[in-house]
């Protein structure tokens, strides 16, 4: 077997690790924003039927 390319995979590796963080993070946010809008809408509709 030849061994000299594992210091270059260690890199391409820990960027892919890097990227998937990121990702998921970006995600997760993008998840909670839209989460919160809705649930911000609702309120307001809300509200407003019980206004009259």
């Amino acid at each position: 077997m030849n061994y000299n390319h594992i210091p270059v995979i260690i890199p391409i590796l820990a960027t892919g690790y890097v990227f998937t963080v990121y990702l998921l993070l970006t995600l997760a946010q993008r998840g909670t924003k839209i989460t919160r809008n809705k649930s911000w809408q609702q309120g307001i509709a809300n509200s407003r039927t019980n206004l009259h």
